[in-house]
């Protein structure tokens, strides 16, 4: 009887363990496609400014001829510690790490898609420090459009 009730206890134990590993494992990671972007010679890396750390839900406007979306289709962007989580109405979503200045002056800073899809998003500050827009671009750098709130 005791030979049972120690096998049951450290069962209990384990899956009790096994349980909270793989909670902390998770981390920050929204998506199961995590795409760290590796930066290129020329490139520079990009610190998102704290104002622009949230969650939003945005529209797309503006399509392009070549555009994966239609005008109309909604997204959300969660932007957290300088890694930025896209989730796009239709599609798995993706978490994108490393971003890249799109000039040394500009308040914009890109998140290249390089695992997946090909496309990059930049996201824009406006003047008062808070999301401006996310332009949607491939990563050869043709625009596509835009998501927006308007």
């Amino acid at each position: 009887m005791n030979y049972f009730k120690i096998r049951l206890i450290l069962f209990t134990a384990l899956i009790l363990c096994l349980s909270c590993s793989n909670n902390e494992e998770s981390g920050d990671d929204l998506c199961s496609t995590v795409c760290a972007y590796t930066i290129a010679s020329g490139e520079t890396a990009a610190t998102a400014a704290t104002s622009l750390e949230g969650t939003y839900e945005l529209t797309f406007h503006y399509p392009q001829a070549n555009a994966p979306f239609t005008d109309g289709t909604k997204a959300k962007f969660t932007l957290k510690d300088n890694v930025l989580t896209v989730e796009i109405s239709g599609k798995d979503c993706i978490t994108i790490k490393n971003p890249i200045k799109s000039s040394p002056s500009s308040t914009e800073i890109i998140f290249k898609d390089t695992c997946r899809d090909q496309y990059s998003y930049a996201v824009s500050m406006n003047a008062s420090g808070g999301l401006n827009e996310v332009n949607l671009g491939t990563v050869g750098g043709t625009w596509l459009g835009q998501f927006n709130d308007q």
